[in-house]
């Protein structure tokens, strides 16, 4: 099943064979030997102290997270984005090969230099493990999690290339390396206890194959558990790395077979957001250190944004809706399915918004409260003006897209300024002009700025736009499915009349 995707890919022996072509090869062979045999050259020099403390292991392992985690990342990214602005990749969408065949050969096709690179380095890398304190099982442990974080980081790059508009590969180029770098820079965070985003990054399993500054500290307390249980950094990153890997595989599948089709189906989507929700809770239950005062706020803003991102995935547009009503009414169905990938996105985003109530709820459940802490322990008001953004946007998102059409994601983006980012510019200048408390009462209108705040003021808008758009949204399907039954109807008996 495996030899088909590797050994007869079209794709992956077209990259490799203009990638690696005999004089690049051997130039880069040369050179990148050449660097390492002069890495060894001085470590020697320096009296064998810097080999055996395995500071020469680590500029070796360096050099390889460079080459795969932002060399080839960026190489993933240009190449989809080139065939993508080409129309080549529509060619492969019609052409016999299955789409999983296809997302490989440019997942391993596009970086396969910098995976030949990373190979040349390894026999000097293991040197270095096996004379000094890595090891062998620090040398294995850490390569594996620098494998699963390259696929990790070149999936979401091919994903950002299938996504991306026309001709603007270099920006997501710009924002996939920022994101790389806020991984590797957030290694220190977990080592006070803080999973995501460092452990998506292979910092920490090298920090501790190196057994670098006694990094549990004092009787543990800032070693990161997952449901209470310490597992080794590197087992934790893979826990924490693979199930995103699968979720950013779906959507990089999905878009090779069809340029139209949704990034996740209704139920994949819920089941996203939920393992997203699974292994934040992982991060949480058991730690020494956490306070729900922060703990629950940021949660509640990263399943926000997770969830807007998720529903934009799954929400069709008119055209694609329009088709699921006249499927549905060809095969004489009495309501449009709500699970299906072209129908309406309601029962997906309330969905959405019950895990991220549900999470909360544990989280003030397994994270005990600071005694004395008083009504500022009281996270109702956030978790409600969070759960009726995510259905209101949803709804929004949705009911914009039938009615208008293609213009439906301007007027969406209008709506968003008016709600989310004008009450914030007109707070700041009422706190200029008349003091902090009219500004607060006026920026907290706006969500991003109210769930901090645990605003009522926040909350009754929020309310009050998720019964508007809920109204509009069940009026607007309604008047698409009577037009489109109204339509069918006439057909059928003017054919009995001319038969008669």
């Amino acid at each position: 099943m495996i030899a088909p995707w590797l050994f007869d890919n079209p794709i992956l022996t077209k990259h490799a064979r203009s990638r690696l072509r005999r004089a690049q090869a051997t130039s880069i062979g040369l050179v990148v030997v050449v660097i390492c045999s002069c890495l060894l050259w001085s470590g020697f020099q320096a009296g064998g102290q810097f080999l055996q403390q395995g500071g020469l292991f680590v500029a070796y392992f360096s050099l390889q997270g460079l080459a795969l985690n932002l060399v080839g990342m960026s190489q993933v990214a240009s190449s989809i984005g080139q065939v993508n602005d080409s129309g080549v990749l529509d060619f492969h969408r019609i052409s016999p090969l299955p789409p999983t065949t296809t997302a490989i050969g440019f997942l391993l096709g596009a970086p396969i230099r910098e995976y030949f690179v990373v190979l040349l380095i390894l026999p000097f890398s293991f040197f270095a493990a096996m004379n000094s304190q890595p090891g062998i099982v620090g040398f294995v442990a850490t390569g594996l999690v620098l494998f699963s974080s390259t696929i990790l980081f070149h999936l979401l790059a091919l994903t950002a290339g299938l996504l991306a508009p026309r001709g603007r590969t270099r920006s997501t180029n710009v924002g996939l390396t920022l994101f790389v770098v806020c991984c590797s820079m957030s290694s220190a965070s977990v080592m006070q206890g803080i999973p995501i985003p460092g452990l998506l990054a292979a910092g920490p399993s090298v920090a501790e194959a190196m057994l670098w500054n006694n990094l549990k500290g004092p009787a543990g307390a800032n070693w990161p558990t997952f449901f209470g249980l310490e597992l080794p950094l590197w087992v934790q990153s893979l826990i924490y790395q693979w199930p995103l890997i699968v979720f950013l595989a779906i959507p990089v599948v999905r878009r090779m077979r069809s340029a139209e089709a949704s990034l996740y189906s209704k139920s994949t989507a819920v089941a996203f957001l939920a393992t997203i929700s699974l292994l934040n809770m992982g991060g949480i239950v058991g730690h020494k250190n956490l306070r729900p005062e922060w703990v629950i706020p940021s949660l509640l803003y990263l399943n926000l944004f997770m969830s807007l991102f998720i529903t934009l995935a799954i929400t069709p547009s008119l055209s694609t809706f329009h088709n699921h009503l006249r499927r549905t009414h060809k095969h004489k169905l009495s309501r449009p399915s709500i699970w299906a990938d072209e129908s309406s996105n309601r029962a997906a985003v309330l969905l959405l918004a019950a895990l991220t109530f549900a999470l909360v709820q544990g989280v003030e459940l397994f994270v005990p409260k600071v005694p004395g802490a008083g009504p500022a322990a009281d996270f109702l008001i956030p978790t409600l003006i969070a759960v009726s953004t995510i259905v209101y946007f949803g709804f929004a998102a949705q009911y914009f897209a039938i009615r208008i059409g293609p213009k439906g994601k301007i007027a969406m983006g209008m709506f968003l300024f008016f709600v989310w980012l004008m009450p914030l510019i007109l707070g700041a200048l009422c706190t200029a002009a008349f003091g902090g408390n009219a500004g607060n009462m006026v920026a907290s209108v706006s969500p991003v700025y109210g769930i901090a705040m645990r605003s009522p003021v926040a909350l009754g808008s929020s309310v009050v736009l998720l019964v508007l758009f809920g109204i509009a949204l069940v009026r607007e399907e309604a008047r698409l499915w009577a037009k489109i039954r109204d339509e069918a109807t006439p057909a059928v008996i003017d054919a009995e009349t001319a038969w008669q």
